[in-house]
């Protein structure tokens, strides 16, 4: 006997990585923004400690993000 292994739907899977996508563009991206622009401004601390906070609160949102949008997904399956 032989087992099955399952992949699951093409189309949920799709659906995934639209969702998903989105998210993975964009808090690397304004991470990497506020971080260049919290470089530029070194010399300003507030100014620089704020954008330091932004992007790393970009990188907790997209996590945050993606795992509700993956237990979701599992939940509905």
């Amino acid at each position: 006997m032989t087992k099955k292994i399952r992949t699951g739907n093409p189309d949920k899977r799709r659906g995934l990585e639209k969702a998903l996508l989105p998210i993975l563009i964009f808090a690397p991206l304004v991470t990497v923004l506020c971080w260049t622009a919290a470089w530029i401004f070194r010399d300003e601390f507030i100014f620089k400690a704020v954008l330091i906070g932004l992007g790393g609160f970009a990188i907790v949102i997209g996590t945050v993000a993606c795992l509700l949008v993956l237990l979701k997904r599992i939940d509905r399956d």
